[in-house]
């Protein structure tokens, strides 16, 4: 029987810990963009590594394998790439009609394919003498996706992927425009203005009052342009954005142990294995960004940020996130955490993104692909308390 007081304050603590998650994240990767570019580093291979990097993942997955969890930090991994697809991509099918992707997104998905089996054919096959070469190998190989993918980048041969700042920018440049528009718009008011100010100047009038009048648009023109021009500020130094970088990696580092300890603790409390915690409460809940990101693509019909956003994240996790797990962590505990249902899953997934965009994706795809991680969750939940339970 599970102690409601600890169960209470674990999932506090989880919840807290995925607070303090994003925002260490956020601190992280925003303040590394600006460093990046004071330094002259290139912003193209700043944006790729910022753009579905999956880094609180690699956080939580190397806390988890520091506290010797190794079932669930491999879940969280095999779910995580899991919920990327069927839950975030599904999310963004969803809010479009139909989406029509572009040659980079199918080279994208079709590289997510071969990785992912690579990395579960390496993983069904570990041991202790091979891990060390398994390791290495998914390491090199994110090395260089991540180089072939700037170099074609560079080249123009593909599309740099699209992340948040792509739409903060998008924004700006609207701003822009209506700031240009509304410059015109201000020429005229002040002419109505100096008009008014010398029809209404008389004896009664004080000084004070005509400094107003310049000050003050008239009635029919009030609210079309700022009464005062903005400031410009001083760009921040570059020591602000160091710190501001150190304080994000510190709480990343500080909210995944929180958050790995935490859904350890619950999954207890509920008689769960790790595996079954990484892959539902722990994937579900770090890859909240990813659905946010989905669907605010699929609201804007722009089907290369989702692709960008989950293909990115996905291939993030089975090279890096995966080659640390194996140089990490323990082969036979391992081997002993690997599931056929959690593999096949997650190879499905990766088929049936490849599927989607080579062929084009509908709205009630995103509704059947949501409805398999439902299935998918109960199936865990249920796997789970029946192994304890044998136990």
């Amino acid at each position: 029987m599970a102690d409601i007081d600890s169960l209470l304050f674990n999932i506090a603590s989880f919840i807290a810990g995925l607070f303090l998650l994003e925002y260490g994240a956020d601190k992280f990767i925003d303040h590394t963009a600006v460093v990046a570019k004071r330094l002259n580093v290139s912003p193209t291979l700043v944006g790729l590594l910022t753009c579905g990097a999956e880094w609180e993942e690699l956080v939580v997955i190397a806390v988890a394998l520091g506290q010797k969890n190794q079932s669930l930090a491999l879940g969280n991994l095999m779910g995580s790439s899991i919920a990327n697809i069927l839950a975030s991509f599904s999310l963004g099918l969803i809010f479009m009609k139909t989406a029509t992707f572009d040659r980079s997104s199918k080279i994208y998905a079709a590289v997510l394919l071969g990785l992912t089996s690579v990395f579960l054919l390496l993983l069904y096959t570990l041991s202790a003498t091979l891990k060390w070469v398994a390791g290495t190998l998914l390491i090199v190989a994110f090395v260089v996706y991540v180089a072939s993918v700037a170099t074609a980048i560079y080249r123009g041969v593909m599309t740099a992927p699209e992340d948040d700042s792509d739409s903060d920018s998008d924004s700006d440049s609207d701003s822009d425009g209506d700031a240009g528009d509304e410059s015109d718009d201000e020429e005229k008011c002040q002419g109505e203005v100096e008009k008014d100010r010398r029809r209404s100047s008389s004896s009664t009038l004080t000084a004070r009052n005509s400094r107003e009048m310049e000050l003050l648009p008239s009635s029919k023109t009030r609210g079309k342009f700022p009464r005062f021009a903005p400031r410009r500020s001083r760009p921040k130094p570059l020591r602000s954005h160091i710190f501001k970088l150190l304080l994000g990696l510190g709480a990343l580092l500080v909210s995944s142990y929180i958050v790995a300890h935490s859904a350890g603790s619950v999954g207890s409390e509920l008689g769960l294995s790790g595996t079954v915690v990484g892959t539902t409460i722990l994937s579900l809940a770090t890859t909240l960004p990813e659905k946010f990101v989905a669907i605010m693509g699929g609201v804007r019909h722009q089907p290369g940020i989702m692709v960008a956003n989950t293909v990115g994240s996905n291939i993030f996790l089975v090279t890096l996130c995966g080659g640390i797990l194996f140089l990490w962590g323990d082969a036979e505990q391992l081997q002993l955490s690997f599931g056929i249902l959690e593999a096949s899953v997650m190879f499905g997934s990766a088929v049936l993104i490849l599927g989607i965009v080579l062929g084009g994706g509908k709205r009630w795809m995103g509704g059947v692909m949501l409805g398999l991680y439902v299935a998918f969750l109960v199936t865990e939940f249920a796997s789970g308390h029946a192994l304890v339970d044998n136990d």
